[in-house]
């Protein structure tokens, strides 16, 4: 039988595995959770990992997840993609169901809730052309 236990605070879950596991026990940082967080945050935004910061609060079972980032939004001077883009809202709410999912997934936990606070607007840069 092997015990699985990971680091205090988000991690602090232990799991008895059968037989045919080796023995001894796994220890997950929370650091590493949230760097995780991160990625996966930045991936599903479509930011620079760099400006995302998160906070995990741990319960019993679950956790809550909270991002902060500067959301993309197009140039203000392109029309066309203006016109064409998701509003921040609702690209925001599928960022944060995305997010829960993907982060119960990694976690092997159940996120209970991803809180979503948008710092800022990030537009692409303009490429100059030599």
């Amino acid at each position: 039988m092997t015990t699985v236990t990971a680091s205090p605070g988000v991690g602090n879950r232990t799991t008895v595995a059968g037989p045919g596991l080796p023995a001894g026990r796994v220890t997950i940082s929370d650091r590493v959770l949230q760097k995780t967080a991160e990625r996966a945050a930045a991936d599903i935004i479509g930011v620079d990992a760099k400006s995302v910061r998160v906070e995990i609060v741990s319960a019993r079972q679950t956790a809550a997840v909270r991002v902060t980032t500067a959301f993309p939004v197009p140039r203000l001077d392109d029309t066309e993609a203006v016109r064409a883009a998701t509003p921040v809202l609702e690209a925001a709410r599928v960022a944060q169901t995305e997010l829960r999912s993907r982060l119960t997934h990694l976690f092997g936990r159940e996120i209970s809730r991803v809180d979503l606070t948008i710092s800022g607007a990030s537009a692409p840069q303009r490429k100059r052309v030599l």
